[in-house]
Order: C-alpha cells, then structure tokens, then sequence
C-alpha cells in the first residue's frame, strides 16, 4: 500500500488510465469485433527487454501500478513507440493482443502486413500516375 509520499498526482493518472482501460474493454465486450487487430505472439516475444539494472527504484507498470522491482524476476518490456513506454509483460501482453497501439498514446505500434499484400493482389496500383504521359 502506498502513503502520502507517492502522491497523488500518480494515483490519478493511474486511476485514469485504469477506468480508461476498463471502459475500453467494456465497450468490447458490449460490441465485439468481428476480427481480431492484435498482434501476433512473435511481435510479443520479440519486445525489447529492459535490463534489472536499468530500471529505477520507483519505476512502475502504468498498468497494474505495481513497481516494476518489487518482483525478484522483473520482465519488463518497452514498447516501440513515441514515449517509449515500459509496461510489465503480463499487464501488456493481453492488451496487444486486442490491440496493436500503445495503451498510453495510442501509437500503433505493430502494423498488419496482410493488409499491403491483399491491395496489392487486388491489383491497386500503389502509386497514382498516369501511363498516357510516362
């Protein structure tokens, strides 16, 4: 449990993501999607690591709002976007599993390659011009 000395300001932002989280996930579940846009287990698992040593004392999963030494094996990964935000792997891994974005700006983070290769099986010209004056 957590005093005064945390403050408060953490606890909000926490708290804000958590409910932000939880409605997203409501929403879900009141209104299911009809495919999947996580990403695959292999994007997963290739998440960069973040070193024991590099975390600091007070550096904590904006998930669970756990820190992140509290536990004697820490697996902590960052995610490839703007803020390079670290999470623990069992608070993140569901979430990109539902969703290829970072749960705090929302940047993708993964993009489906399957989407390039059926425009261009369908014959959409990837570029526009005009063959009458090339």
């Amino acid at each position: 449990m957590r005093g005064p000395e945390s403050g408060a300001g953490l606890d909000t932002g926490h708290n804000e993501l958590m409910e932000r989280l939880v409605e997203q996930l409501m929403a879900s579940a009141d209104h299911p999607p009809t495919e999947v846009q996580g990403v695959p287990d292999e994007f997963i698992t290739s998440l960069e690591r973040i070193l024991k040593t590099k975390i600091k004392k007070d550096d904590e999963c904006p998930i669970c709002g756990n820190p992140f030494l509290e536990d004697k094996f820490p697996l902590v990964v960052e995610l490839p976007c703007g803020g390079s935000h670290a999470f623990d792997l069992e608070c993140i891994e569901p979430w990109l599993k539902l969703n290829p974005t970072c749960p705090m700006d929302r940047e993708v983070v993964w993009k489906r390659k399957e989407k390039v290769v059926a425009k261009k099986e369908q014959g959409e010209p990837e570029e526009e011009y005009d063959d009458m004056f090339g």
